[in-house]
């Protein structure tokens, strides 16, 4: 093998030196980021009930055509209950329909303590559905309607399933 002589003077002359000043020059970009550098805070946004974010729909368009709004979650205000179904049924008045329109309270409605009276006037927030015969078989099955009862809800060809009802107005007393 040919040698190449000693390394020694030639690698170690300037390498420390230059590891020095790569060290510094790194270290002093660190704190020139440091000293640079904004805080940044992160703000955590939850994501809150779907209920908050109801469409106000006006009674007179409600009226016109209640299953337009099926598939939303809309909010209905100040409508007149006409009469009650069971415990968790009703019917209210709405413009524009020649007949009174079903209201289906959901069971954490009821368990809540959602008790209305006929005569009192409600706001609503839920979402329209189709009625068919195994809706009204199950309101029957679950108790939230009679028997009896059973061949007036399926007579509606929609209903409102509220899943919040807030009482604006208790029945007015009788003044006989």
């Amino acid at each position: 093998m040919v040698s190449f002589g000693s390394r020694k003077g030639e690698a170690g002359s300037l390498s420390v030196y230059l590891m020095v000043v790569a060290f510094l020059l790194v270290g002093g970009f660190f704190a020139w980021l440091s000293v640079k550098a904004a805080p940044v805070e992160v703000a955590v946004v939850e994501e809150g009930p779907t209920e908050n974010l109801a469409t106000v729909v006006a009674l007179d368009v409600f009226g016109t055509d209640p299953m337009a709004q099926a598939g939303m979650v809309i909010q209905l205000a100040r409508l007149g209950v006409q009469s009650l179904i069971g415990a968790e049924a009703f019917f209210v008045g709405v413009p524009n329909l020649t007949s009174p329109y079903l209201i289906k309270m959901t069971s954490g409605v009821v368990a809540n303590g959602g008790v209305v009276e006929n005569g009192a006037t409600v706001s609503l927030t839920g979402m329209v559905h189709a009625m068919s015969d195994s809706v009204a078989d199950a309101w029957v099955a679950s108790g939230g309607i009679a028997e009896g009862d059973r061949i007036i809800a399926e007579f509606a060809e929609s209903f409102f399933e509220a899943s919040e009802v807030n009482v604006t107005a208790p029945p007015r007393p009788d003044t006989n």
